[in-house]
């Protein structure tokens, strides 16, 4: 007979994956006593709990434990890092753990709060499944290498909610050559992060966005990610698919009752010179504003050298009607969030 899971009615909101946007949830707090009390039992319980744990579970473990790396960052917590270590070992497979972004940017988080991580090795050794104390032996020797939480696939931000936590995406295996921005200068690619550099506050511009959506009722905004610009959006083609920019951020926006459903993305582009001549952040980024705003179902403004494209997301609803979505009014709630009071 399955045992009950001890995660049985834990279950988090629709929002709380979202580590921009971060909100104190009481199901963290529940969580943390639930998995502290598995891991720290003297039994077989944590054992079967593991090997009963179904992929929504793991999820939720997932969740708890990015959770707890955010809290940590802003409030200085051992207890957090703690919980979020825990939470990894109990997963019942070694792949499961995002071992070279979530997991080493706890330990460097912990590390900067002062975490023996001696001690904390040797408690996730002792609780982990044997594959991934294993791998973990690796993870916790690279730290020694690690000196900036970007190496650790992790963005840091800053915004009305406080600091936010934002997995960087990366790129494997390409190894063409993309034509950047609008002036085409040419960009060497390879294995490589992409890149987050933007010299405005990118997030703080883009929770406004998401703010000022949800607030409209007309839709609800899910959590902000890391993005690129897609060429197609700007009618470009490029042989990398994507532009150059400084930073790109992106959510979707889920349309309720009849209001369609939009991706939103927001990217800052930088000057560029090409064969002497110089092209301003400024009018690269009105450019590829005014080029996405005219095709159609797509909207799209300029925010100094940010370009902010609203996008509508196909429907396969069979009763879906094939005429153009007008996003007019999306877009000028966009552009008043972003109006200088």
């Amino acid at each position: 007979m399955s045992l009950l899971s001890p995660f049985a009615g834990l279950r988090y909101d629709d929002h709380d994956d979202d580590l921009v946007r971060f909100r104190e949830s009481s199901i963290d707090e529940k969580f943390s006593a639930t998995v502290r009390s598995l891991f720290d039992a003297l039994d077989d319980r944590r054992e079967e709990v593991r090997s009963e744990l179904d992929d929504e579970e793991c999820d939720l473990l997932l969740l708890f434990a990015r959770r707890r790396a955010v809290s940590a960052r802003r409030g200085g917590s051992l207890r957090s890092i703690s919980d979020a270590l825990d939470a990894y070992a109990l997963l019942p497979e070694e792949n499961t753990v995002p071992w070279e972004s979530w997991f080493k940017a706890t330990l460097f988080i912990g590390r900067d709060l002062g975490l023996d991580l001696d001690d904390a090795h040797q408690r996730f050794v002792g609780g982990a499944a044997e594959q991934t104390a294993q791998r973990a032996d690796v993870a916790f020797d690279a730290l020694a290498r690690i000196e900036s939480l970007v190496q650790c696939h992790v963005i840091e931000v800053d915004t009305s909610y406080g600091v936010g936590l934002i997995e960087t995406t990366v790129v494997r295996d390409q190894n063409s050559r993309s034509w950047g921005g609008l002036t085409g200068q040419p960009v060497t690619l390879g294995q490589y992060q992409v890149e987050f550099a933007p010299t405005t506050n990118l997030a703080q511009t883009t929770v406004t966005i998401a703010d000022a959506l949800d607030a409209s009722g007309l839709v609800t905004c899910t959590s902000i990610r890391q993005d690129q610009l897609v060429g197609a959006t700007f009618n470009l083609v490029t042989s990398g698919s994507y532009l150059e920019s400084l930073g790109c951020l992106g959510f979707f926006a889920d349309g309720v009752d009849d209001q369609p459903t939009f991706a939103v993305v927001v990217a800052e582009v930088g000057s560029e010179d090409h064969f002497d001549v110089h092209y301003d952040a400024l009018d690269l980024a009105q450019e590829l504003a005014d080029a996405a705003d005219e095709i159609e179902d797509q909207s799209a403004l300029a925010q100094g050298p940010c370009v902010i494209v609203l996008s509508v997301l196909p429907s396969f609803d069979e009763t879906a009607s094939d005429d153009a979505i007008d996003l007019a009014n999306f877009l000028e709630l966009t552009r008043t969030a972003l109006s200088p009071v």
